[in-house]
């Protein structure tokens, strides 16, 4: 039997460097991101090597759809505010990796609704 740790290349750091505005922008909402992504990374990790318990998958169930949900906020806002301020459907589909139809579709669908909750979050912290 070895005492010896069966990885020993260094772990990696994950840092996500962001400037002073950026973070002052953000507030809370830093930590709440980084958290979920840790949990979900973790929760990848489980996936992986098997044996994750039933709690343990439902925690990154949990952690991955709130971090989706966010997501798709930060996400249909920056589709508004991209056709607001006059973006093209082919740069849209080209971002989206998909055919400038299906580019419009998607707009035209997300601009004949209100925003979301998650939306409003992410233009507003709130």
């Amino acid at each position: 039997m070895t005492t010896e740790p069966e990885h020993t290349d260094p772990v990696p750091a994950l840092t996500i460097s962001l400037s002073a505005a950026d973070a002052r922008a953000l507030g809370d909402d830093v930590g709440q991101m980084a958290m979920r992504l840790g949990a979900v990374l973790h929760g990848l990790a489980q996936l992986r090597a098997g044996g994750a318990s039933t709690e343990d998958l439902a925690t990154t169930v949990l952690m991955a759809n709130g971090l989706m949900n966010r997501l798709e906020g930060i996400r249909d806002a920056a589709v508004r505010q991209h056709a607001a301020g006059g973006g093209s459907y082919g740069a849209l589909a080209t971002s989206m990796n998909v055919t400038r139809a299906t580019a419009q579709s998607r707009r035209d669908t997300l601009l004949r609704k209100d925003p979301s909750e998650m939306e409003r979050w992410a233009t507003d912290g709130d």
